[in-house]
């Protein structure tokens, strides 16, 4: 029995996949719990994918699941999901924005307010303008035209029961991002403050495109007045797991 699955996207972050492992590892070792580590390789076009490899080489806990191109974050963690098998599921990001050091914190607030979920929330953050300000607009707009309602400067990093995500994927009518539908779900949470440093290294996978079609894609589904209606898209090419001996 897996009692922590931890999941992180990745595209094309191979400057930093080394310090994020070698952060990551004995954070989740001093846990003291069953765990695997669960890699979605988001159609990365750089060296990612065989870092990877050479972590689950050594590494039985690791797992890979590697898409047939890039979906998109959203789709990237929905695949992740998917896989996982642990009673608890740690999402993060792969740039080291969001501090693995802060795991235990999540978790006892997990477990310390007896909610299903315990969510991120950015008392300071590190990073561009134009970012922050594409991050403030979207709160706006969610709030105004939206039924999801939930503090602002909260981000992908959270922990939260696998009850609760299969809660999620078991109301039909909702749409939208995954993690969008926790909140449409009414999943109780409990918000943990903490801090969001600077990218560690390279450049991020968003241009303003990029984070202003997520940010639409999270809002349309849920309008008042409904605009559009969207699941998770995505195609797993092949799954990786050393000690399962499966390659799919």
């Amino acid at each position: 029995m897996i009692e922590l699955s931890i999941i992180i996207p990745v595209f094309n972050d191979q400057e930093v996949l080394h310090e994020l492992y070698r952060r990551l590892k004995p954070v989740v070792f001093k846990l003291g719990k069953s765990y695997e580590i669960i890699f979605v390789d988001d159609g990365s076009s750089d060296d990612s994918f065989q870092i990877l490899k050479e972590f689950q080489d050594k590494d039985e806990n690791i797992r890979i699941v590697k898409l047939v191109k890039n979906f998109g974050q959203s789709n990237a963690i929905t695949a992740g999901l998917e896989y996982s098998k642990g009673d608890i599921i740690v999402i993060m990001d792969s740039d080291l924005q969001d501090r693995p050091e802060d795991i235990p914190k999540l978790l006892n607030a997990l477990e310390e307010n007896d909610v299903q979920m315990a969510v991120a929330k950015w008392v300071s953050r590190k990073g561009s303008i134009i970012k922050k300000i594409i991050s403030n607009m979207f709160f706006i707009i969610s709030n105004i035209i939206t039924k999801i309602h939930h503090p602002p400067n909260m981000g992908i990093f959270r922990a939260f029961k696998k009850e609760a995500y299969e809660t999620v994927k078991n109301i039909p009518e909702l749409s939208g991002t995954t993690l969008s539908r926790f909140y449409r779900a009414k999943i109780n949470y409990k918000t943990v403050d903490l801090h969001r440093d600077k990218r560690y290294a390279g450049r991020g996978g968003y241009n303003l495109h990029r984070m202003f079609k997520l940010a639409f894609d999270r809002i349309l589904p849920h309008t008042r007045i409904q605009l559009a209606k969207r699941k998770p898209d995505y195609k797993v090419e092949s799954y990786f797991a050393k000690s399962e001996r499966t390659n799919e």
